[in-house]
C-alpha cells in the first residue's frame, strides 16, 4: 500500500495541495485528472521523491 499523509506544498502564495492524505491500496487502479496546472504532475513527483513538499509523509 501506499499512502501519503499531509502533503502540503506552495509556491510563493500559490497553495497546489494542502494536507491531502490518500491510500492507494494493491490491485486497484487509479487515475488522476485535473485541469491544466493543477498539479497533478508534481503530486507524481512528490510521491517518487523528485520534489520535497513544505510537508508530508509518503510511505510504501
Amino acid at each position: 500500500m501506499l499512502s501519503t499523509n499531509n502533503v502540503s506544498l506552495a509556491y510563493g502564495k500559490r497553495v497546489l495541495f494542502d494536507e491531502v492524505n490518500i491510500n492507494f491500496t494493491p490491485g486497484n487502479c487509479y487515475g488522476i485528472i485535473g485541469a491544466n496546472g493543477a498539479g497533478k504532475s508534481t503530486f507524481l513527483k512528490i510521491i517518487r521523491g523528485e520534489i520535497e513538499p513544505n510537508k508530508c509523509s509518503v510511505s510504501l
